[in-house]
Order: C-alpha cells, then structure tokens, then sequence
C-alpha cells in the first residue's frame, strides 16, 4: 500500500448497512473537496463484481485512490486492518450510503486543530427512508451516554440530541459529544490508531467513545460541516441483503453486546429491542427491492413488527426509560466508568 505523507487526510470509503451508494458516494466526494487536499482508500468487503468494476474504472483517473480488498468482513475488522496503513494526520471514514456536502471537510479540519480533538463529527441529517419522516430532517448531532436502573441494575441508553429536528433549529456552534457515529466522521490518526476498535457491529462507536473521554480527548461536533445519509430510501439490490445479513444477524449483534458488556460491565436499555430493529430494517431493504414505494413499505413494516411484538413480547419494564435516565459521567460523579477488559474480540 502506498504511504501517505504529503496530505492531510485520508478519505476511508466502507459499507456500512448495504453495497448500494458506493459509487454516488465517491462521485460526490469529488465533486465537493479538492482532490489535492485528500487520499482516498475505497474498502472492498466483498461488492459484487460489477459494482467494484464501475467504481475501479471512476477511480482510474484519480492518482490520489486506491482500492483494497479485504473480504467479506465487517467493517470494524476492516478498520482495524487498514488504520495501520494511515500516514496523514487525520481520517476521514464515510459510509457508502452517505454523502457528503459543499464546504465539509474545512470547518471537521478547522475545528481539529483548534480543540485538539480526537474525533469531529459533522451534523449527520437522514433523507426519508425506514422510519419514514421529512424529506431531510437531523439524524445525529451529539450523543450523550445515559444511564438507568431496572431492579438495582444499571443499564446504558444512547441519548441522541436533536434527534429528528429540523434541521434550521439545531444549535450553529461547535458542541462537545460523548460518541459519533460512523455515517461521517473525522478522526485525528494518533487516537483512530491509539484505541482498540473492538469486533463489534452495535455499540462500537459508543465504545471507542467512553474509550477516548476516558483519556481525555475531546470529542466535539461542529455544525458547519454536513453529511447526509440514505435512510434505506434508495432501491435495495439482492446483494445488499446479504451484506445486511452479514453485519446484522442475530449471532454477531448478541456477540457484540456480549463483548461491550465484557469491556464495560454495561449492558443497554435498549438491547432486546435491537433485534427487532434488524428485523424490520430487514423487511423494508426486501420491500424495496420489490420497487415497494417508501410510504407503503413503511406501512407494511410497521404492521409486521407490531404482529411481532404481539407474539413476542420486547423487553421494557420502563417505557420513559430515557426520559428517567441521568448521564452516566453525572451518576459516577465526574468519574470516568471502569474499563474491566481491553478485549476486542469476544
């Protein structure tokens, strides 16, 4: 792999959810950042064969890309694989199905420096998809790690502020965060390369971020750069089905909260409810693919997870649980909480 020394990012393309997006992405990538100020590594897990030959031939033009295979893996191995290969200050990592926008990339470097951050994430706004909603409305701008208790026992809740707002009244200054999400974000290489990236497909954002706060490196969101991601809205192909399976299937997101529960000693509110979510994102990505128009296929998908909740029950003694939970740092006064393992893998 070539060795990046004379720029000061790297742009890291993965799947994240589905194959479909990858070479939008990129396109759009171009289109809004000078390609003299970035490189560009473009993570093959496993796309179908005509896919990575449309993206290899649109990147054949471009001296600052490259391609690397690595498999059919999860994207957390295949970060931890390539971050070692890394030799600008920041990264950049940008899942397929999200796009960058004008202006993104100068107020995540700006603010980098400025605060010395470890991480800078952008405002993540959703286009309509699952969970049908407003045509663009915020799907992330901070999180804050919750905490509440069922019978004495504590559970972990992932407080997203602004959650759905629209997107002309989130707060325009720069906001410290306690986690981000991997739909865009840029990391200053030192951290992205100091931490453990555990071999996770739920929670492992929250888990590099209590790693980070735990060592006292900002994480901060800054409101003039903006990702926009693809809620699922865009027509599935067969393929993308698989690799949902791939990343979301019930064996590998129980290993994941097991392996946060053994690094922690948390386990989340919210965590039977998972499974469900994966279900039904697995209907609506079927129901898609069908040509399902998006308000119909939310219709349908909401129907069949209500059935499935008639017959099997979720888990959720606490139907305000969020609306009761405190902050985690508030409840340990001030504390950082207690790593108990550094194992990446289950």
């Amino acid at each position: 792999m070539n060795n990046y020394n004379a720029k000061e990012v790297t742009v890291v393309v993965t799947p994240r959810d589905r194959y479909t997006g990858a070479l939008t992405n990129i396109k759009r990538l171009y289109q809004h950042t000078d390609p003299n100020k970035f490189d560009l590594i473009v993570l093959d897990l496993g796309y179908p064969r005509k896919q990575i030959l449309e993206i290899g031939q649109y990147l054949s033009s471009q001296p600052n890309a490259q391609i690397v295979k690595l498999g059919k893996v999860i994207p957390t191995e295949a970060l931890r694989t390539i971050r070692g290969e890394i030799n600008t200050p920041y990264t950049a990592l940008i899942d397929n199905d999200s796009h960058v926008t004008e202006n993104w990339l100068e107020p995540l470097l700006e603010a980098a420096k400025e605060h010395d951050a470890a991480i800078v994430s952008p405002v993540t706004l959703e286009t309509s998809g699952v969970d049908e909603g407003s045509n663009l409305r915020n799907h992330l701008f901070t999180t804050k790690i919750h905490v509440v208790s069922v019978d004495n026992t504590p559970y972990l809740i992932e407080h997203k502020t602004f959650r759905r707002a629209d997107p002309a009244k989130l707060p325009k200054e720069i906001t410290p965060s306690e986690a981000f999400e991997l739909h865009g974000v840029l990391f200053n290489t030192k951290d992205l390369k100091d931490i453990e990236i555990p071999q996770m497909t739920i929670r492992e954002h929250l888990d590099i971020g209590m790693q980070l706060i735990n060592k006292g490196r900002p994480i901060i969101t800054q409101p003039k750069s903006i990702i926009i991601f693809d809620n699922l809205g865009t027509r599935a192909s067969l393929s993308d089905l698989e690799f949902f399976n791939r990343r979301w299937n019930g064996r590998i997101t129980k290993q994941s909260s097991d392996l946060f529960k053994k690094r922690w000693g948390y386990a989340f509110y919210s965590e039977p409810a998972i499974y469900n979510w994966a279900l039904r994102r697995r209907i609506f990505l079927i129901l898609r693919w069908m040509y399902i128009p998006i308000p119909v296929a939310n219709k349908i998908d909401r129907l069949i997870g209500a059935v499935r909740r008639r017959l099997f029950p979720i888990w959720d003694p606490m139907p305000d649980a969020e609306q009761k939970s405190e902050s985690l740092y508030n409840r340990l006064g001030n504390k950082f909480p207690d790593q108990i393992s550094k194992a990446e893998f289950i």
